[in-house]
């Protein structure tokens, strides 16, 4: 995936990416029921949306699921998503009708924090692009890492989508990322804080990169984020799901 050079280059590549049967960037529903919760762990986190992105104001943290989702449709279809927003959520084995919407109007807005904007989307389009693996939805690298590696992905994902950031820029919205100040915070050890440190430090790094990727909105329920399905896609879903049925 090629470097970018601004915010609406960006955009337009995503858009573009999936032209055809599979535009990122038309607005349509999506239907589905939480199946279960993929890789992850349970992780301290906070938000308060009137902090600045500075502030060091107290803030009470809370432990909450940093996993990724596996959403599945009637048809079998299915769809590893991340949160948008810290502070609602999905019911294990509920269903649920998204909007499908450019990453840039999710969240929708219903609650804090709103839509993340073009700023926040060419960092968030890299952040998907240099860590999640394109034919799966799977976090990359080793399966013995991912649960802590997709929980600091998640983590990543909520501080770029929630902070109050004052940057006019991608590389300075990396710039003012930080889990103590501001008005997302987490308290995270170990192997999480490890990858969490190693996925902020390669964003941006050789340029901005780009992914199709969309949001899934709704008033009910928590949004979430997700690469754009393609047929390869769908096809190794159908497969694996196959190999699973004739294991067991």
């Amino acid at each position: 995936m090629g470097s970018i050079s601004n915010v609406e280059t960006a955009f337009a590549v995503g858009c573009l990416a999936l032209a055809g049967p599979f535009v990122a960037c038309a607005d349509a529903s999506f239907t589905a029921t939480l199946t279960s919760y993929a890789a992850g762990r349970y992780e301290q986190c906070g938000y308060s949306a009137a902090q600045n992105w500075d502030s060091s104001a107290s803030m009470t943290l809370w432990s909450i699921r940093a996993f990724q989702h596996t959403l599945t449709e009637a048809s079998g279809a299915q769809s590893l998503t991340w949160c948008a927003e810290v502070y609602q959520g999905l019911d294990l084995g509920s269903s649920y009708t998204f909007d499908t919407v450019a990453a840039e109007q999710a969240p929708s807005g219903e609650v804090a924090p709103g839509p993340m904007g073009a700023l926040k989307a060419a960092a968030v389009r890299d952040l998907f692009a240099r860590w999640i693996n394109a034919s799966n939805g799977n976090i990359n690298g080793a399966p013995a890492d991912r649960d802590a590696k997709s929980a600091a992905f998640q983590i990543v994902l909520w501080e770029l989508t929630h902070e109050n950031f004052t940057a006019n820029s991608p590389q300075g919205v990396l710039a003012q990322l930080s889990l103590t100040t501001g008005a997302f915070r987490a308290s995270i050890t170990g192997a999480t804080a490890d990858w969490y440190g190693s996925i902020v430090q390669s964003l941006g790094v050789g340029g901005f990169q780009s992914t199709a990727i969309e949001g899934l909105t709704s008033s009910l329920a928590q949004d979430q984020l997700r690469l754009v399905p393609t047929p390869a896609a769908f096809a190794l879903i159908g497969l694996g799901g196959l190999l699973n049925r004739r294991r067991r």
